[in-house]
């Protein structure tokens, strides 16, 4: 039997953001405890193919997850990070792989203001998405069922919000498996990563956070099973190659971190997140990658 294969772009939405919007009260230990889970997760839960028969599963937290743990370390809301909305239009030429990114983008910007609470911006950027959603074939997910109308509607109500999305998942995961594209959500997903780093970044050089600045490196633990699931796919599409080469950069960058080198020195096979430190100058070198990467993602 077939896998089904799920890269998490919407799934845990109602129970994060109800963790979200009560963060605030969060201890040092559940939020250790937390982080842990999403990283043991990303990182150990590789399931290899048994036969020609199956789909690889790379289990890959949902943009949501990583906004929500930015979010309970400090994340605040600061407006003009996101990608403006009023870019969809110069993205209508992409190929297939950029406007799987751009829906990325969008993605994490959604959950990056529905966390905060910004309706009129989520509303915004669901649009956005839901337009998007018809060059790459999910059309059907995005706007069947009367969602647009029943999401505006119950914005503000957590719970209709997680059953909307939740169901926008679904469908969207039944579209790209009957027509054997279920590469496009790891592509969406390394977008929303990107996306969700680059705020991280320009979030902590606002406010010098380091409660921020810790736990954006730390979500670098997800960024080999994010390598690893778009080998796995480089040859459904030529641009998946460039879009690796751009991963291996960062995931390099991250393996030689001082603190990262000498971990894996004692360990190589047990990474604690706890235990990382990073420099001034590797935070800010890693920024600006993340920040070139993201410039040439939303150029289109």
């Amino acid at each position: 039997m077939k896998k089904i294969f799920s890269y998490n772009i919407l799934l845990g939405f109602g129970v994060l953001l109800f963790n979200a919007s009560c963060g605030g009260g969060s201890n040092e230990v559940d939020k250790k405890e937390e982080l842990k889970d999403v990283v043991t997760t990303a990182v150990d839960s590789t399931s290899v193919p048994a036969n020609n028969n199956e789909t690889s599963l790379y289990s890959l937290p949902s943009p949501m997850q990583i906004a929500t743990i930015l979010k309970k370390a400090g994340l605040k809301y600061y407006p003009g990070l996101t990608n403006p909305t009023d870019n969809l239009n110069k993205y209508n030429n992409g190929n297939t792989v950029n406007k799987t990114l751009i829906m990325g983008v969008y993605l994490s910007d959604l959950s990056y203001c529905i966390l905060n609470k910004q309706n009129q911006e989520s509303k915004n950027y669901f649009k956005t998405c839901s337009q998007l959603s018809e060059s790459i074939g999910l059309a059907n997910a995005f706007q069947g069922n009367n969602v647009p109308a029943r999401l505006e509607k119950n914005m503000s109500n957590g719970d209709s919000v997680s059953n909307i999305m939740s169901e926008i998942q679904m469908q969207s995961d039944n579209v790209l498996e009957e027509n054997k594209q279920e590469y496009i959500s790891v592509i969406a997903f390394t977008g929303a990563w990107i996306e969700s780093m680059y705020i991280g970044t320009q979030v902590h050089a606002k406010e010098k956070n380091t409660n921020v600045s810790t736990n954006i490196i730390e979500q670098m633990g997800i960024a080999e099973n994010i390598i690893k699931a778009l080998k796995a796919n480089s040859s459904k599409d030529a641009d998946i190659t460039v879009l690796l080469q751009d991963m291996n950069t960062l995931n390099d960058m991250y393996n030689n971190f001082k603190s990262v080198k000498e971990i894996k020195a004692a360990d190589p096979d047990v990474i604690d997140p706890a235990k990382i430190t990073i420099s001034i100058d590797e935070l800010l070198g890693f920024s600006k990658k993340i920040e070139e990467i993201r410039t040439k993602i939303i150029k289109g």
